[in-house]
């Protein structure tokens, strides 16, 4: 299925062009306030993307401004209605954390994830009996069925629209047995096949590296679409996941690292290599 921005990100672009139209219109808040008959503060959470506005507020908002495009009125009232829906993962909040949650909602506006793992296929790369067996060690009985079906979900939600995906992975993550040697080589198949996608980018980093910038842990970094523009770091840590936004040292010096790790990597060439011998072994 298509990606869909998050409901959050729609509220947010609603009220940045709610602001702008405003502006154009030569308006302030307390004159559009007055003549809506709302609070000035309600127009200010409109805009602030502090709170949704229903289609109806939409329209007369429009019309205040003089926006009588009926293709443009049509398309912000079905930004509008994304803006009020409950986000995809809000189902799977008692198996997510906080900072993942974060990290899923801008996933829906991704153009490019770079990540590396030191121990495991990443989760965007995971076979379910993978991913099951990997989930297993936090999560049982139901709570374990979700934890499945949300990393499953976010796959599929990349099915039709996937973004450049360059993923790093250290060779314990592909020589461990996670799950059995057959779980493992169902898992080392699909690597194969996803790795021979042009979106997709996979090398695995070597024993002979030694110690690498990598071995602290997991990282992935999200860059954005031209829309939001911005750079998103999430760092997987066990009970403690960390996200950041922006261009501040924390991103910086993970890109750093990310391309330190990269240059320690065997090519794509010779990672298919591993992978098949790995497989055939």
């Amino acid at each position: 299925m298509p990606r869909q921005r998050d409901p959050r990100f729609s509220k947010r672009q609603l009220g940045r062009l709610l602001r702008t139209f405003r502006e154009q219109a030569g308006k302030t808040q307390p004159e559009v306030a007055t003549t809506m008959d709302w609070s000035v503060s309600k127009l200010i959470r409109i805009e602030k993307a502090a709170v949704g506005v229903s289609t109806t507020d939409l329209r007369a908002l429009l019309a205040e401004y003089g926006m009588h495009d009926q293709e443009v009125v049509a398309d912000l009232v079905e930004v509008a209605k994304e803006s009020r829906e409950q986000p995809w993962y809000a189902r799977y909040d008692a198996v997510t954390s906080e900072p993942f949650r974060r990290l899923l909602a801008y996933e829906g506006s991704t153009a490019a994830i770079h990540q590396f793992h030191p121990v495991l296929v990443p989760g965007h790369l995971q076979t379910a009996d993978y991913a099951r067996a990997v989930l297993a060690t936090v999560y049982s009985g139901v709570e374990l069925d979700l934890a499945v079906e949300c990393r499953l979900q976010r796959q599929y939600r990349f099915e039709s629209d996937r973004p450049k995906l360059v993923a790093l992975v250290d060779e314990a993550a592909v020589r461990r047995t996670i799950g059995g040697p057959e779980v493992l080589r169902g898992q080392l198949r699909h690597l194969l096949a996803r790795s021979a996608e042009d979106c997709t980018t996979l090398r695995v980093v070597p024993f002979t590296s030694g110690a690498h910038p990598g071995i602290g842990g997991a990282f992935m970094l999200l860059e954005l679409d031209d829309e939001i523009g911005d750079t998103v770091l999430f760092e997987e840590a066990a009970g403690k996941d960390y996200l950041a936004t922006g261009d501040n040292e924390v991103v910086t010096g993970a890109w750093e690292r990310f391309l330190a790790i990269e240059q320690l990597a065997l090519s794509e060439a010779d990672t298919t290599t591993l992978l098949r011998q790995l497989v055939e072994s």
